[in-house]
């Protein structure tokens, strides 16, 4: 059964790779043929988890109803065409990241923007490799861009957001630290923090990923970064081409978000 955690193993299939990108980890994801409409709901579900606490959602549910739980959780989400793509994105690529990877991430960013009409500063994406003592093992960063029309400005400005993101750290670690805090996660808090002092000075194991998704399908979608002298290390690029994306960006934002209780 299709739910919120596993929708993108069904929804997404790996497609051939391109050989000739050597600099870096190649992973082409193509709509599996007649499942979208099946992982509609489990997408918005993930988008609005994203953007709302699973408990305030159910507060509104809980007081309000499902109906019009459903029309404030709406009008609580971006109304601005350019911040949904972006946002978009970011929940399809971090899903992909914790569905099929397995990074934990605590913190979802797009929770704490500081005007929810407008995409949080920081990178796009930010998770940890852990283990099974809830310590963490290494970063993994990511990119995300959503694109109507493909552009290779696109790609190149992605990797230059990878390359300079450790300056001395990724800022999204400060928020990540200050919510984990306030919650009381000492333990993941702490270790972030230490992660932040031990970066000022010496590297800590980190992933990269760039995840470029699109309207239509191009052919050379990487060509930018293979042809780069020096590029991010550790680095994972995935093309994501999804057809009528624009439309469906707008349904996912527009349409009701949540599962009607029963």
């Amino acid at each position: 059964m299709v739910d919120r955690n596993n929708f993108d193993r069904i929804w997404l299939t790996l497609g051939a790779k391109d050989l000739r990108y050597t600099k870096f980890e190649h992973s082409p994801l193509r709509e599996s043929a007649g499942i979208r409409d099946s992982i509609k709901l489990a997408l918005k579900e993930a988008v609005v988890d994203h953007h709302k606490h699973s408990g305030e959602v159910a507060g509104l549910l809980e007081k309000h109803g499902f109906r019009k739980a459903s029309q404030i959780l709406s009008s609580q989400l971006p109304r601005n065409h350019n911040t949904r793509m972006g946002n978009f994105g970011e929940v399809v690529s971090s899903e992909h990241l914790r569905q099929r990877y397995g990074y934990a991430m605590p913190v979802f960013k797009l929770r704490f923007a500081e005007n929810f009409q407008m995409s949080p500063r920081g990178e796009d994406i930010i998770g940890f490799e852990m283990n099974d003592k809830n310590q963490i093992l290494s970063i993994c960063l990511g990119e995300a861009k959503t694109l109507g029309t493909y552009k290779i400005s696109a790609v190149e400005e992605a990797h230059e957001r990878l390359a300079n993101a450790f300056n001395p750290f990724p800022v999204s670690l400060s928020l990540i630290a200050s919510v984990l805090s306030e919650r009381e996660d000492t333990y993941l808090a702490n270790q972030v923090q230490e992660i932040m002092a031990r970066l000022a000075s010496k590297p800590f194991p980190r992933r990269n990923w760039i995840f470029i998704i699109c309207g239509h399908e191009p052919q050379t979608p990487f060509d930018a970064i293979e042809i780069k002298r020096q590029i991010v290390k550790n680095l994972s690029c995935v093309d994501v081409y999804l057809q009528d994306l624009q439309d469906l960006v707008r349904e996912i934002f527009d349409a009701p978000l949540t599962r009607k209780r029963r």
